[in-house]
């Protein structure tokens, strides 16, 4: 059966208006903080809520978020973009990022700029002291893995340093898969990779992954998917799966807490 058709409304982005491919619905949204947008599935059903989006609002309670402008006319912690825009207009080089925690835009402004650029922070949200302290702060000396994955099933992975950015490994694209696919692929290939290494140290480093679907199916040493990928991803999970149920690790599998420290190091920047 042929998948239906959709048409993408863009009441907020760079260039609101009704597109008909989720990828050309993208290059609105992304990089455009609090972009709103909504699918839909006829033409007519689009223009209608292009026309009154309040009626097809995306959600009844919009998130806040808190912008932190290092470098601008009046650096400081704002929470309407447009008094964002003001700020920056103009100068050259302006330094700023959008947050979900208050807490987090707050201790952000105080320290330099530098430790955030490479950070995507609009999932966090603010938490009880309790909880901040029972969850803490991510491991520096770390692996961080994540996958990423378009409509069309295409998919790639990657390992990046926690403290440094810097890539270890980057595999992919491949082709009718899923995230969760790459996810699982992406913690046996991390595993796999820190065990070769002669630093005995390699062998007990932490790996952060934000998926607990990929981290359970690694416990369980099988790729529990309900996809059907072609022969050469099907060959990528049986050797993964051929790993684990042959190999030892002590390698602790972490999960990255997203909504404290922002997105994991390790992720592609395409959401």
């Amino acid at each position: 059966m042929a998948k239906q058709k959709k048409y993408y409304v863009v009441w907020e982005g760079h260039q609101a208006g009704i597109y008909d491919s989720w990828e050309k619905c993208q290059q609105q949204i992304k990089g455009y903080p609090n972009a709103q947008f909504k699918s839909f599935k006829t033409r007519q059903e689009a223009e209608l809520a292009f026309r009154d989006q309040e009626t097809y609002n995306v959600s009844d309670k919009k998130k806040q978020y808190y912008y932190v402008v290092w470098h601008g006319t009046k650096p400081g912690i704002y929470t309407e973009w447009k008094d964002v825009l003001e700020n920056i207009k103009g100068v050259k080089g302006p330094i700023y990022k959008t947050f979900g925690s208050k807490q987090l835009a707050e201790k952000a402004f105080t320290e330099h700029p530098d430790k955030y650029k490479d950070g995507d922070y609009k999932k966090t949200k603010d938490l009880d002291e309790d909880t901040l302290k029972k969850i803490g702060n991510p491991i520096e000396l770390s692996l961080a893995v994540d996958a990423a994955c378009n409509n069309k099933g295409d998919f790639e992975y990657q390992g990046v340093w926690t403290f440094s950015n810097e890539v270890v490994f980057r595999v992919g694209p491949y082709k009718k898969g899923s995230n969760n696919i790459g996810e699982f692929l992406a913690l046996v290939h991390a595993l796999a990779y820190l065990k070769q290494q002669k630093d005995e140290k390699m062998h007990i480093l932490p790996i952060y992954s934000d998926s607990r679907i990929a981290m359970g199916w690694v416990r369980q040493k099988i790729c529990r998917t309900n996809k059907q990928p072609p022969a050469d991803v099907q060959q990528l999970i049986k050797r993964a799966e051929h790993w684990l149920k042959n190999n030892t690790y002590k390698n602790p599998i972490l999960k990255w807490e997203t909504k404290v420290w922002g997105e994991i190091p390790a992720d592609f920047g395409r959401k």
